[in-house]
Order: C-alpha cells, then sequence, then structure tokens
C-alpha cells in the first residue's frame, strides 16, 4: 500500500513539474500575430517622423516606458513591469506592423489600447520612434 501511494505521489509531482516547464516555456517565447506582420509602414523613416513620434512618446508612453524607453518610468516604480523598448526581447512581437498593432489594440490591462487617442499616422510615427531607439537590425 505505501509503494503504491508512493507512485501516486510521484507521478503527481511529475505532471506538476511538467507542466510548471511547460508554462514557463511558453511565456518566454513572443507571441507573434501573423496578420499584423503582413501590415507595411506607410509612413517614411524619416528625422520629421521620428522627432514627431517622439513628443507623441514623451507624451503617452514615457510615464512608463520611461525617458528612454527601458522600462523604468513611473509604472515601473508603482509595481509594473513595462517593456525595455531597446532591448532584443519583443513580448508581442517586432515587426513594424506588430509594434502598430499593439500600440493601436493594447496587449494588457497594464498596456492599454491607443487606438481612441492617437490616429494610424501618429501611431506609424510612435513605431518610427520606438524603432529609432529599439535594437539595431
Amino acid at each position: 500500500m505505501y509503494l503504491r501511494n508512493n507512485r501516486y505521489v510521484a507521478l503527481i509531482v511529475c505532471i506538476f513539474l511538467v507542466s510548471a516547464g511547460w508554462l514557463a516555456i511558453q511565456a518566454q517565447e513572443p507571441r507573434r500575430n501573423p496578420e499584423a506582420q503582413k501590415l507595411k509602414n506607410p509612413e517614411a523613416t524619416n528625422g520629421e517622423s521620428i522627432e514627431a513620434g517622439k513628443k507623441l512618446y514623451q507624451r503617452y508612453c514615457a510615464s512608463c516606458h520611461g525617458p528612454t524607453g527601458k522600462g523604468d518610468g513611473g509604472m515601473a516604480l508603482a509595481g509594473g513591469t513595462p517593456a525595455d523598448l531597446t532591448d532584443d526581447t519583443w513580448d508581442y512581437g517586432s515587426t513594424d506592423g506588430e509594434i502598430f498593432v499593439a500600440i493601436r489594440d493594447g496587449v494588457s490591462s497594464d498596456m492599454l489600447a491607443y487606438k481612441d487617442k492617437l490616429n494610424e499616422k501618429q501611431i506609424w510615427q510612435l513605431v518610427n520612434f520606438i524603432r529609432s531607439i529599439g535594437p539595431k537590425k
């Protein structure tokens, strides 16, 4: 009887460990958006667009993502975990279209949608600015 109970306990522990490992792997993988990947940035990536995006970033994004995009804004101090936009880890995809959709539609209760505050041109300008501070390809 004792040996039989040990087998059940061992089985339950194994199932738990496999599940925990699978969840950890899932949490590390970027959430890619195939439809958003198809979107092409219609806004020219030039100094004017990047500067316009920078102004929008300072107004709408810096309070969470920090003045330089490192994720160290006030939200980080309040216990949130804003993304570091300067590193090469992009949780919601790294194409212009995926960044656009993340800004437009939001990705969580911490990163809300901006489609009611910014028009498409402004969001693309933000994408261009984020690209200018992000990892170089």
